[in-house]
């Protein structure tokens, strides 16, 4: 197999018109040289990386900051500014959900439809039709009904498998596996992580499940309005843009909720920044809900210095409150022991609505140490998530990269 790029971007920016238009007006304006540039809108400027065959690349940052733009350039949705984008054989692309779908199609024709235009025959597609089905998880009637009843997860599930079976060069994946449950998110991050083992295909992957793109991808770039802040191996990328978020704060965010104080606790129920990786603690977080927030969901992750290691997550098993009150609350996620090796850790905070928006972006809130060695690093760690005083998780797994 060829060794050229099979995605490549070279000093890229991308401009939308805003308030102007995109009719005669704007255009004429744009020629006599009178349109207000303060009303353009540089969603990137001078974004460059290249990718081979069995290369994993992954983009993070905040809503806005670029991530979906560079791969709608990709998919060739739409054209840059300036720059070049260039990809190399059949690209496969999920950027939202049911994207390609005919909503009153049914699930059979529209497999055979998008398999068709990702760029198989008929009769390849009727040859792979039965896999298609079997991964996607959905049973024989689903496939003769029209996607307009099908859920959002069932619209992703079956995009996603048409799309991985079509065996693309270029595989381009946005947020739209959240939508899915957290079996098939396993059973599709296993697949593109074998595409990229096998050296089958190019992936680009966007998510805010930044533990997903940090076994997903070799190499990563933070984006920050437009442009590239830091790119590099995953989890120095991933380093960086988590404690820029810390200093930033919700200054960007619409304010769900406010965390005031995140501690360690040890065995014993005492606040301590030194824990001895033998031994359980706990995690307590208080702060305010300032509006009535529905299925909130509390991520915990401790992470290391090479990325995240586990964590208490109420998304793993679907259970979650089905409302959390405006006012205050209380957080305590327990963990058994972890049997951690000595060294520096990092204590994650994460609230969101399910798995569709964040009402606390990731943020790194507290720290600990393990003095002294360990003959083993953990990470299959059983945790307690327990909300104000009911318990509303409790789970023998936890989310492990």
């Amino acid at each position: 197999m060829s060794s050229s790029p099979l995605v490549e971007l070279d000093h890229v920016g991308k401009r939308y018109l805003l308030g102007q238009g995109r009719g005669v007006r704007g255009v004429l304006l744009d020629l006599l040289g009178r349109r207000d540039a303060r009303q353009d809108l540089w969603a990137l400027q001078d974004v460059s990386f290249s990718l081979e065959r069995g290369e994993a690349f992954g983009l993070v940052g905040r809503n806005g900051a670029g991530k979906t733009t560079t791969l709608r350039l990709l998919a060739g949705i739409t054209r840059p500014t300036r720059g070049r984008v260039q990809t190399q054989g059949r690209v496969a692309s999920l950027l939202n959900v049911g994207a390609g779908f005919h909503a009153e199609l049914t699930g059979r024709e529209n497999v055979l439809l998008n398999g068709v235009i990702l760029g198989l025959n008929r009769a390849e597609v009727a040859r792979r039709y039965d896999a298609i089905v079997d991964f996607a998880g959905l049973d024989a009637i689903f496939m003769d009904t029209p996607v307009k009843h099908y859920s959002s997860g069932m619209y992703a599930r079956l995009a996603f498998s048409v799309a991985v079976h079509v065996e693309p060069d270029v595989l381009l994946v946005d947020e739209v596996l959240s939508v899915g449950d957290a079996a098939f998110q396993d059973r599709s991050l296993r697949r593109m992580l074998e595409f990229r083992d096998r050296r089958q295909a190019a992936i680009v992957f966007v998510s805010h499940n930044l533990a997903a793109v940090e076994l997903m991808c070799q190499r990563a770039a933070w984006l920050q309005r437009g442009r590239v802040q830091s790119e590099g191996a995953t989890s120095d990328v991933l380093r960086e843009y988590l404690d820029a978020t810390d200093e930033a704060g919700d200054e960007l965010d619409h304010v769900a909720l406010r965390v005031d104080n995140v501690s360690v606790h040890n065995a014993a129920g005492e606040v301590t920044d030194c824990l001895r990786g033998d031994q359980p603690f706990s995690v307590q977080v208080a702060g305010q809900a300032l509006e009535d927030l529905r299925e909130p969901v509390f991520v915990v992750t401790i992470r290391g210095d090479r990325g995240s290691l586990f964590a208490g997550n109420m998304h793993i098993d679907g259970n979650w409150p089905t409302c959390l009150p405006r006012g205050p609350f209380a957080v305590t996620c327990s963990f058994d022991a972890p049997r951690l090796t000595a060294g520096n850790y990092r204590v994650e905070l994460k609230v969101k609505q399910n798995v569709r928006t964040n009402y606390y972006e990731p943020r790194v809130q507290a720290h600990f140490v393990v003095p002294g060695e360990s003959e083993t690093g953990g990470a299959d760690v059983a945790y307690t998530i327990i909300s104000g005083h009911q318990n509303v998780r409790k789970s023998s797994n936890q989310d492990s990269c």
